[in-house]
């Protein structure tokens, strides 16, 4: 943060210069709206939600009585508190649980909208209509109407488009106001839709002209946090939830959310400073101490949290789900079926039903654990009475009461079991039915699924608890009497050491789960074990430098064909991230190499003393013959690998050697000779890796025995 103070000092500066040459009637009411909406923000990040709407209605009844003098640069800013408003009904609405709030929130931003309209044209309105369009895309999806929301959020870059140009160079008295929004516009805009699938994206892309991404979404909202500005508190905490939780939910990789943890830091040390006790603020820095593996300071801040918003039931809701969650990480199985308990009691006090089976189920998996059987069974007779209710249940509750039953006949079987001799029912019938019962219902196994996969709580593991973890996971999956319940258990082994990043132990465990894959019953294919099998073997070689195999685990996960598993939303956002890394690892190491009729092409690389070499390339069609040639610098040459007639249709070529005691140079020979077809072309890819010295191979083609430099030797190597 140290070009802070600089980039404050040459915005005040921009606007004090331009500030002379505005009328003085004009920029007093400039002054005071703005303060307005600054000290509504303030009210809002200190918990006075009801307070920063009623000063921002005030505000505008005030604006509604002015004559205005648009040629001199004054606005009606009535569009833009009601847009302010509608955020802080959203909070409120979604704080308090009120009825209908999200059709609320919809309604005035479809007014604010109308209002904004009603000003004059400045780059102020742009972006202001801009983010209407984003915040209903938003609030649609919220609404479970995913595509009327994304065409809403897309639909906002036709304002938000010019910004870069129009507003981030804006001279006017406005300007500290206009460049902090469309900073935080863009920033916010760019960084959903770097979230999309790639398909997505292209469509995007093809609809708008879009041509951003994650990068510069964070690059734009760390510069509107580090400008200081009006939008500054929201860029703040976008931030943060990006760099604590969302970046783990994508799949980054451990040395990247480092990077992003250390941003996260510095930002929330500045919110103690201008916001001290700012709830969202607080919310997200236990989030970042459990990031940083420190649960009891994590569960100290919740407690802290806790007091302040005894009277806000969706806070102290979302605090009672996060404490559960810490909790599960440090297995304290009773406290946390309590807190999962006392989230759904929240819930039933405001009239709520939505997650109450999944939670109450969570509860009963806790107190089972831990050998609390009454109020376990207690638990999940709350979770079984929702099955009552007439509702449109979400998946997450549909797969809860599903389960929720099954536990209940696996516990039905069990006490047939003990009663010897009685029921109706014969003693080996009983038998065979209690046996399947509990083949598909496996408590200990699903809570241990819950901790990992859903609430990735390794993460927030120290290594002595997340070698214990495995420990218990590893025991639980040798109890497993079919395919199914092992590939569950591998999978979850396998996601551990994935967030842990053990990466051969990860590719090891993915490769168990996947070698079941024939064995499975449909209904343990739908339980998405498998893909997260397929998605951990595509991490795991990636991260050992394999991106051909990588790529491979990835087609192997598209080509299961259940689409609607149990972690479908998991799976394809991170599937969707090392999609992207792989082909940025083609274009910067692979190189695209054509091999014409009757001639050979020859790869080769200084190898320093004590290097290691790896090798892979990949044949787009026909056969190819190579050979691999070590050369010491003194002393006769060695043959490393040699392939007649290799078949593009069996897959990537991989071969390794070292280290070499002695320096000198590996050569690649990929030979086309015995081709006769004039017009005959080969594309092969080779990458090329030295573990100590790192440096880029050169290549060299020969044809008919004469060598020369080939050309472009030094552009990234491409995908083929």
């Amino acid at each position: 943060v140290e070009t802070k103070p600089f980039i404050v000092w040459t915005v005040a500066t921009a606007m004090s210069e331009t500030a002379e040459a505005v009328d003085p009637e004009v920029q007093e009411r400039w002054n005071q709206d703005l303060t307005a909406i600054e000290e509504s923000i303030r009210l809002m990040l200190g918990n006075r939600l009801q307070e920063a709407e009623d000063l921002l209605a005030a505000s505008s009844e005030a604006v509604a009585k002015r004559d205005f003098r648009f040629d001199a640069g004054d606005h009606d800013m009535r569009g833009c508190f009601t847009f302010v408003s509608a955020l802080m009904s959203l909070i409120n609405g979604l704080a308090s649980l009120e009825n209908n709030q999200l059709d609320i929130v919809l309604e005035r931003v479809h007014r604010a909208d109308e209002e904004l309209q009603l000003d004059g044209n400045w780059p102020g309105r742009t972006v202001l209509r801009g983010l209407c369009n984003l915040v209903a895309g938003v609030v649609e999806i919220m609404q479970g109407m995913p595509s009327k929301g994304v065409w809403h959020v897309l639909r906002s870059w036709f304002w938000l488009r010019n910004l870069e140009s129009e507003a981030m160079m804006f001279d006017g008295h406005e300007r500290g106001c206009v460049r902090s929004t469309a900073l935080l516009a863009l920033g916010v805009f760019n960084l959903f839709v770097s979230m999309l699938p790639p398909t997505a994206m292209k469509a995007a892309g093809w609809a708008t002209g879009f041509h951003g991404g994650r990068d510069v979404a964070l690059s734009q909202l760390r510069s509107c946090w580090e400008e200081g500005g009006i939008q500054a508190p929201f860029a703040g905490m976008v931030l943060i939830g990006f760099c604590v939780d969302v970046s783990s939910f994508l799949g980054e990789f451990r040395a990247e959310r480092d990077d992003r943890l250390h941003t996260a830091k510095e930002i929330l040390d500045w919110a103690n400073q201008q916001y001290p006790g700012a709830f969202f603020f607080a919310g997200l820095e236990a989030g970042y101490l459990a990031a940083m593996r420190d649960l009891e300071g994590a569960l100290a801040k919740l407690d802290q949290i806790k007091v302040s918003v005894e009277n806000l039931p969706a806070f102290l809701f979302l605090v009672n789900v996060r404490r559960a969650t810490f909790l599960l990480a440090l297995f304290q199985w009773q406290a946390a079926g309590d807190a999962f308990a006392d989230a759904v009691k929240v819930y039933q006090s405001v009239g709520r039903r939505a997650l109450c089976p999944s939670l109450s189920l969570n509860s009963h998996l806790c107190y089972s654990r831990a050998g609390l059987e009454e109020r376990a069974a207690e638990m999940l007779e709350t979770c079984r009475s929702y099955n009552k209710e007439k509702k449109k249940w979400s998946p997450l509750d549909r797969a809860s009461l599903r389960q929720a039953e099954a536990a209940h006949r696996a516990n039905e079987a069990k006490a047939e079991e003990a009663q010897e001799g009685e029921g109706s029912k014969g003693e080996e019938e009983k038998g065979q039915e209690a046996s399947a019962m509990e083949s598909t219902w496996r408590s200990v196994l699903m809570l241990y699924l819950k901790i990992c996969l859903v609430y990735r709580g390794v993460n927030f593991m120290k290594p002595d608890a997340g070698k214990e973890f495995l420990q218990m996971v590893q025991e639980e999956t040798d109890l497993q009497q079919d395919a199914d319940g092992r590939c569950v258990g591998l999978c979850i082994q396998a996601e551990a050491m994935r967030q842990g990043e053990h990466w051969e132990e990860a590719l090891k465990l993915a490769s168990d789960g996947c070698a079941l894959q024939s064995e499975l019953s449909p209904h343990g294919v739908k339980t998405g074990a498998l893909h997260f099998c397929y998605l951990v073997l595509a991490y795991a070689n990636f991260a050992r430098g394999r991106p051909h195999a990588a790529q491979e685990a990835l087609a192997k996960l598209s080509s299961i064909g259940v689409s609607d598993h149990f972690f479908q939303k998991q799976v394809e956002f991170k599937a969707t991230h090392l999609r992207r890394l792989v082909g940025a690892e083609f274009e910067e190491y692979y190189r695209e190499i054509s091999v014409a009729a009757r001639s050979q092409t020859k790869l080769v690389v200084e190898l320093p003393e004590g290097t290691s070499a790896q090798w892979d390339f990949v044949l787009s069609a026909y056969t190819i013959d190579f050979a691999a040639i070590f050369i010491p610098d003194s002393g006769e040459a060695e043959e490393l690998q040699r392939l007649e007639q290799y078949e593009a249709d069996a897959g990537p070529c991989e071969g390794t050697a070292g280290p070499f005691k002695l320096a000198g140079r590996l050569e690649m020979v990929f030979s086309n000779n015995f081709s006769y077809r004039g017009a005959k072309v080969f594309n092969a890819v080779c990458s090329l890796k030295t573990w100590w010295c790192g440096r880029r191979s050169r290549a060299v083609q020969q044809r008919n025995h004469s060598c020369r430099q080939a050309a472009s030797d030094t552009k990234p190597w491409k995908k083929k």
